[in-house]
């Protein structure tokens, strides 16, 4: 259709008429246009002699008309010319709009409207895959570290176990005495270096359930550890209780020899004998557990180093995911979409409060004209004038002579 009206614009009869009745009209406006401000100059010099009078009012009424005539005048002259001119733009611009993207209803600009309602479909789809992978990530990051956590929890119970029973077996040592030392020496060859089963299976973590997984997940969850660290409580508490059982069956004579050394000792001495022994065993036994608490303390924080590689490894996984085999390039903006009228005066309030109140009464004048022209109008209603009463705006008389 274009290029149809193209083909019309310049036809060669088209072409002529602007050649010749342009030249003709720009002169002849240009008469009509000296002598109109002509006549309207010698109003204004008569104006700074006399001033305003009657008579000079009424000429100038009559100036005002005839100079309305000329404008009518001067544009039915030009008004053929710039007619074919506006032709021949509009043809110009026609043909620009129908391959402008930026031009509603052409064919790029509904091309470019389909890959916007692609791009936002893959971004959506990106986005959900998104949060997809998130909350499977954040389901594995709970179940790693309630893992981990329960694990610490249910070897801490078993060091405390074991804590007591070295704490028992060095009770049995300080109580030692000539007159129950057979007894004593039975008590500890007769302790069981065997962790029981029901122990294990009786365990029960201390930790806070994690949001996400279900009372069924953490049970599945504590069987698994349980599996796992199984045979390691059975070899950690044979091999502390049966070296620390042994260690003290073998610290027993020495100790019944210095039992012996300070019966035949006076008080004095005998005060002094017993208590560097007790101060050697309280020193043993508490070696023990600083050994015990800082092989935990380790434990603790090489699993606390492997689950923080896990979740790097899980962040590094979930980017890896979400990346598409193609992606088309966007620019995301946000747009404001107002739900009802009242959203309006928060939109208002906003702009008014970071920008609006920074610009001059000009400056804002401009911005509300359409505003300021409908209050105006109800203000020069003549059935029902309605004004603003406030100390900030006023209203003035703007008169015009007809």
């Amino acid at each position: 259709m274009a290029n149809n009206n193209s083909l019309v614009v310049f036809e060669p009869e088209n072409i002529q008429t602007i050649a010749e009745i342009g030249p003709v009209a720009i002169k002849e406006n240009n008469v009509s246009h000296d002598r109109c401000l002509e006549a309207g100059r010698s109003l204004l010099a008569r104006i700074q002699r006399e001033g305003m009078n009657d008579q000079l009012d009424q000429d100038i009424a009559l100036y005002i008309e005839k100079a309305k005539k000329t404008v009518k005048k001067m544009n039915d002259k030009r008004t053929p010319v710039t007619k074919l001119l506006d032709a021949i733009r509009t043809s110009f611009t026609a043909l620009e709009a129908d391959v402008n993207p930026s031009s509603k209803g052409s064919i790029p600009a509904e091309l470019q409207e389909h890959r916007n309602r692609y791009a936002a479909a893959k971004r959506e789809e990106q986005l959900r895959k998104q949060r997809e992978e998130a909350a499977r990530q954040a389901r594995i990051q709970a179940i790693q570290r309630y893992t981990l956590d329960l694990e610490q929890s249910l070897i801490t119970q078993l060091n405390n176990h074991i804590v007591g029973m070295i704490n028992s077996m060095t009770a049995v040592m300080d109580r030692l005495s000539l007159d129950n030392y057979d007894e004593s020496y039975n008590n500890i060859n007769n302790i069981a270096v065997e962790l029981q089963e029901d122990w294990i299976n009786n365990l029960k973590g201390t930790v806070m359930i994690p949001t996400g997984l279900s009372t069924s997940d953490c049970k599945s969850i504590e069987s698994d550890v349980k599996n796992k660290i199984r045979q390691r409580c059975h070899d950690q508490y044979a091999s502390e209780i049966g070296d620390y059982r042994a260690d003290i069956l073998d610290r027993m004579p020495s100790k019944r020899i210095e039992l012996q050394r300070i019966a035949k000792a006076n008080e004095e001495e005998a005060a002094r004998l017993k208590a560097e022994l007790e101060a050697k065993e309280r020193e043993e036994a508490a070696r023990k557990e600083r050994e015990l608490r800082e092989a935990e303390a380790a434990q603790k924080a090489a699993q606390e180093l492997a689950a923080k590689k896990q979740n790097m490894d899980n962040l590094f996984g979930q980017a890896q995911v979400t990346m598409s085999n193609y992606q088309p390039k966007t620019q995301v903006k946000k747009c404001i979409n107002v739900l009802n009228p009242e959203g309006f005066m928060e939109v208002v309030g906003l702009w008014w409060s970071q920008y609006g109140c920074t610009l001059s009464v000009a400056e804002l004048s401009k911005t509300f004209s359409k505003q300021i022209t409908f209050c105006n109008k109800l203000a020069n209603d003549k059935d029902n004038p309605m004004t603003i009463q406030s100390e900030h705006i006023e209203y003035v008389e703007d008169v015009k002579a007809k």
